[in-house]
């Protein structure tokens, strides 16, 4: 009899039982969107669906289609099984027939009859899904509570479902350019706010019993050619911005999967790259769940195994590849039996192993968490005047169609197709009645015209430039200078993806509300921050530039003929704007509240902050609502460091608070520093580093608003002190250095004008590099011995120079 799977320890049996072709199997899609059961080991098939902002039926449908094709061809597939793509290429014939069905030929029509009959089975009590905000806006909220609160009212979505893995949830990679026609789903261009946020995210969907999953690892920030591309990448811009957000979720949010990403980094691809997915992911952060491919990402699943990508996704694909590498040596079997223990072992967490914990939708926890999203992650970009909030006696004229139906997500894997959903025209009538307002014409009684635009964003294909959509941009100009024209007031309503070129258009609009994508609340959102129900405190996650040219990444985006370099390095976003002393349109971090805020008396706990000893840091900021309505502010903390050896930017954000304030009310916000926010990766030690030195902390309410700052000194051992690494420059350029070396090399001759030049010319040959040959023949009467002794002490001196105080 069979050992069945059950439980952690009986994992090691079951593999053992398991023939060749089955591991293979196992390890191998069996569907466009479910992995493969072996029923006599008690193993079931799993199900994984996207995504971060809802329950993706477009996939429940490319699932359901081939499961109910297959059945009609007595259990065969019917595709070549090359890529395992086969079938979704070939069952996309079905999509412009699920409105009109009788079009197909007969037996398509049943498979898709059967398909609806069984989703609708599916639906918990005949509920559609929610449709949640994508991560640009959770990234706009500045709010762990709301991002645990969406990926929560997911969870239970997707459990109910009869989901067992909810893919990206979420997505965490970095706003590099934003043409990146996937930038919607990452949450900001800053590493620090991806990585406070996304764990709640993970946290939120694994707590109700679906196994979260953060994609796309790593540093998949583009659709062109996104199969294959090759991205050149610096390995400190790896460390410092593109892999934080998928480090936090692994050791914060503690999440159990992880999708490899289509791209290759620095000539290998992400899915068959043993550095970033074994010895990084696991051995660095400790990862302890499995790794799958992005759809079709894996051309060689043996090298992908060999480098820890334990899945490879989707099916069905021919195996006989992998049977074939293990009876010939070419794989080691025991590779596949890890990557099976890694599947196993967190299969065994999954509702379908657990067991169901919801049968039913909860649609109004999922409306009250989408709500709180958007409410949270508007951002009000401009106010003049004090136009907004309107009067509910005002009679308003919409223009735009989005103003009936926002984009509320994504196209591709982020798209949701439900009932759930509300527009800011419709909210607006609800709460001024309908007589109060107009759509498409400016009356002679409207005393505010609404415009709303948009810039769409989808996978499979980056946007051509940072323009608002066609269409939208003709209208909102015509509407602008009618209303112009007219003496009426203006407000812009930005349903984008991303930024967009405003500066032609912006000084015509009096107020200018983005919104992004939403999600299904955010009509109702939108229409209470109009009129004053809601006080907006969204702040961007990312710089909207004035022009295109002006972006980090202008000239190296999207690349050519597979190639992209990423030439600006750790200076992404603000870093690169601070850097470049460029001014930006709307800078990161800035958002508008219908009240003001004050901040004052900055304090620190410690003027000093000893490295080795783990010290940590209290920041104390007093707030002060200084206005007329309540209202939050986001105290946002950047550090910058004054004489620092790596480069660095002016500024980076370390960490930050949202904070609720009544009118007259003041709070003292509390921020903590340790060691690891003032450190920096150095490639040529292939570690991080901590450097003593003073830094500065500033506080403020944007990237270039800072209104207070203090300053510490981080003492401890500095990694760039005088020793065996040090610049020979640095030592001659300093007395104190130079003064050692005379006390243990009496004979030590003054450099000469031309050597003083050559040294300044190689200011980082290292010390312990030129030792034996400038130095030991000044000792030719020591013995071996004597002259170890007299470097261990030149050493011991060198290590006492505080270079901070030179």
């Amino acid at each position: 009899m069979s050992t069945v799977l059950k439980d952690k320890a009986s994992i090691p049996e079951v593999i053992k039982e398991m023939t060749l072709e089955e591991k293979a199997l196992l390890l191998t899609g069996a569907s466009p969107l479910s992995t493969y059961g072996i029923k006599r080991l008690g193993i079931p098939s799993a199900l994984f669906i996207d995504g971060g902002t809802g329950i993706n039926f477009m996939q429940l449908h490319f699932e359901l289609l081939h499961r109910y094709e297959k059945e009609m061809e007595n259990g065969q597939d019917i595709y070549p099984m090359n890529t395992g793509l086969e079938p979704f290429n070939a069952l996309i014939r079905f999509f412009p027939y699920l409105s009109d069905p009788d079009k197909l030929p007969d037996k398509d029509r049943r498979i898709l009859d059967k398909t609806e009959k069984e989703i609708e089975k599916r639906k918990p009590n005949g509920k559609s899904p929610g449709c949640f905000p994508p991560g640009i806006l959770m990234g706009a909220t500045w709010d762990p509570e709301t991002v645990y609160l969406c990926g929560s009212a997911l969870g239970k979505e997707a459990n109910a479902y009869q989901i067992d893995v909810l893919l990206g949830t979420p997505n965490v990679n970095i706003h590099r350019d934003p043409l990146n026609g996937r930038l919607f789903e990452g949450y900001s261009e800053d590493p620090c706010l991806v990585s406070k946020l996304a764990p709640s995210f993970v946290k939120g969907v694994q707590e109700e019993g679906v196994i979260a999953n953060a994609k796309h690892f790593a540093a998949n920030n583009q659709e062109t050619e996104r199969v294959g591309v090759n991205e050149h990448i610096p390995v400190r811009a790896l460390h410092e911005i593109y892999f934080p957000g998928f480090k936090a979720c692994v050791k914060e949010g503690r999440v159990k999967t992880i999708m490899s990403a289509y791209n290759k980094i620095n000539g290998k691809a992400c899915s068959a790259n043993k550095w970033l997915l074994t010895e990084v992911l696991r051995g660095k952060w400790g990862f302890e769940g499995f790794v799958m491919s992005d759809w079709g990402a894996v051309s060689d699943q043996v090298e992908a195994y060999r480098a820890g990508n334990d899945l490879v996704m989707p099916g069905p694909r021919n195996v006989k590849n992998i049977i074939e590498a293990v009876n010939t040596g070419i794989l080691n079997e025991n590779v596949l039996d890890n990557c099976i223990a890694d599947f196993l072992g967190i299969m065994l967490e999954m509702p379908v192993m657990k067991g169901r914990r919801y049968i039913d939708i909860d649609s109004e926890y999922s409306k009250k968490a989408a709500y709180r999203a958007a409410a949270e992650g508007c951002v009000l970009l401009k106010n003049d005047n004090g136009l907004l909030p309107l009067n509910k006696n005002m009679r308003i004229s919409f223009f735009g169609e989005r103003s009936r139906k926002f984009v509320e997500s994504g196209s591709g894997s982020a798209e949701v197709w439900t009932d759930l959903s509300s527009n800011i025209f419709d909210s607006t009538i609800e709460k001024i009645g309908e007589k109060a307002v107009a759509f498409g014409a400016i009356e002679n009684n409207t005393d505010a015209v609404v415009i709303t635009v948009g810039a769409a964003g989808q996978e499979g294909s980056d946007r051509s430039g940072m323009d608002i959509d066609q269409d939208d941009r003709v209208m909102l100009e015509n509407i602008l200078n009618e209303a112009k024209d007219e003496g009426k007031m203006t407000i812009v309503i930005l349903n984008v993806s991303g930024p967009v070129h405003m500066t032609d258009w912006l000084d015509k609009a009096d107020a200018v509300l983005c919104v992004f994508i939403p999600g299904m609340e955010g009509g109702h959102a939108a229409a209470d921050i109009l009129f004053g129900d809601l006080n907006p405190s969204g702040k961007l996650p990312l710089t909207f530039p004035k022009f295109y040219r002006d972006c980090p990444t202008y000239g190296n985006f999207p690349g050519e003929s597979g190639e992209v370099w990423y030439g600006e390095g750790i200076f992404v976003g603000y870093r690169y704007y601070d850097f470049k002393e460029i001014e930006p349109l709307f800078p990161f971090g800035f958002g508008l509240s219908y009240t003001t805020f004050e901040m004052s008396d900055i304090s620190i706990s410690s003027t000093t902050m000893n490295m080795d000893n783990d010290d940590k840091l209290q920041v104390k900021v007093k707030v002060k609502n200084t206005g007329k309505v309540a209202g939050k502010e986001v105290v946002q903390l950047y550090i910058t460091h004054e004489k620092s050896t790596l480069l660095k930017p002016p500024k980076e954000l370390k960490t930050f608070k949202k904070i609720y304030l009544k009118p007259g009310e003041e709070k003292d916000v509390l921020l903590e520093l340790n060691k690891e926010d003032i450190a920096g990766y150095d490639p040529a030690m292939d570690q991080w580093v901590c450097e003593p030195g003073y830094y500065k902390v500033l506080v403020g309410n944007s990237s270039r608003n800072i209104l207070l700052s203090i300053r510490f000194k981080a003492t401890g051992e500095n990694p760039y002190g005088f020793g065996p690494n040090i610049g020979v420059g640095k030592i001659f350029s300093d007395n104190r250095a130079i003064e050692v070396l005379k006390k243990y090399l009496e004979d030590i001759p003054e450099p000469s004008e031309a050597a003083m030049n050559e040294i300044r010319f190689l200011p980082q040959t290292r010390f312990a590099d030129v030792w034996d040959d400038s130095f030991v023949p000044l000792l030719i009467n020591k013995t071996i011995d004597e002259r170890n002794i007299i470097l261990a002490n030149i050493y011991k001196e060198f290590k006492n120079i505080d270079m901070t105080e030179k």
